[in-house]
């Protein structure tokens, strides 16, 4: 059955909803709503497969966020992992049917601002992205991206790339100008919340996220909670979850002028067909 929404970013394999997550997933199936829970490091892409294996309305990426390139920083409910990067353990672990994607990886520089080898640690996250897009390659899988200040640098890594890169811009927050560069090198973009947020007044309105809703094509979007963070208004500042996804569809609706109808089905057909869910079998 196809889902009337996929949230193709969320955490909901982290703590934050130890206490209910039965009853998170039972208002997903109620609703029509699958979700891809994403890996950040070694433990949280172990859990995120054996969340999913055992989940109908899940499916699962695995990765390397990098931050955990630096040392073990961890999001509040986010599971330590006392174990360095590991690139085999990703390769076993996508071996699982429920494995969508390699991800997230990317670039990150904002943990590294008082570190004395802040250099160094630029140097590893790229190597340690580059090698999450050899992988990704190599399964036939595709990568989900993190940026954050490093959209210019991202689309020169891909750029470079030998093979074509079939990646997504998660937790998109840049301008269209930014967002034309990574559509012309084949990514797609995803929106978060962030969508839903009045813009900043420092921010001119042509380089506002609202903008790149506006603009993007339609087959070239997909849209995501990042819960348990970023919830969407009206539920700003609380626990987000997959079902909220909906505020993010009406809001993209609304700016677009068209039906929240036209924006469920693009999106959810763009999900299924960039992650490929039909060849993923659910039991």
């Amino acid at each position: 059955m196809i889902p009337n929404l996929i949230d193709t970013h969320s955490h909901l394999h982290f703590g934050a909803y130890d206490e209910d997550r039965d009853a998170v997933l039972l208002r997903m199936q109620e609703q029509g709503i699958q979700t891809i829970v994403v890996g950040t490091n070694g433990a949280t892409s172990k859990a995120a497969v054996a969340f999913a294996e055992r989940s109908a309305s899940v499916f699962a990426s695995v990765g390397y966020h990098p931050s955990h390139m630096i040392h073990a920083i961890e999001e509040d409910y986010e599971e330590a992992d006392p174990n360095p990067y590991d690139p085999g353990l990703l390769r076993q672990l996508a071996s699982a049917n429920s494995v969508v994607a390699i991800g997230e990886t990317g670039l990150d520089y904002s943990y590294l601002q008082d570190r004395d080898d802040i250099e160094m640690r630029k140097v590893e996250q790229r190597r340690v992205f580059k090698e999450h897009l050899e992988i990704a390659h190599e399964l036939h899988l595709p990568v989900i991206i993190h940026a954050r200040d490093t959209y210019d640098e991202i689309s020169s890594i891909i750029s470079q790339q030998s093979q074509p890169v079939r990646g997504v811009m998660h937790c998109y927050n840049g301008t269209w100008a930014e967002a034309e560069r990574l559509l012309a090198i084949g990514l797609m973009i995803s929106f978060t919340g962030l969508v839903t947020f009045k813009p900043k007044k420092s921010i001119p309105e042509t380089d506002q996220l609202q903008r790149v809703a506006e603009r993007i094509p339609l087959d070239r979007f997909m849209i995501e909670t990042d819960a348990p963070w970023l919830a969407p208004e009206p539920n700003r500042g609380k626990r987000n979850d997959p079902t909220m996804v909906k505020y993010i569809a009406e809001k993209i609706a609304e700016l677009r002028g068209i039906t929240l109808e036209e924006v469920a089905v693009a999106s959810t057909q763009n999900a299924m067909r960039f992650f490929r869910l039909d060849e993923h079998i659910h039991s």
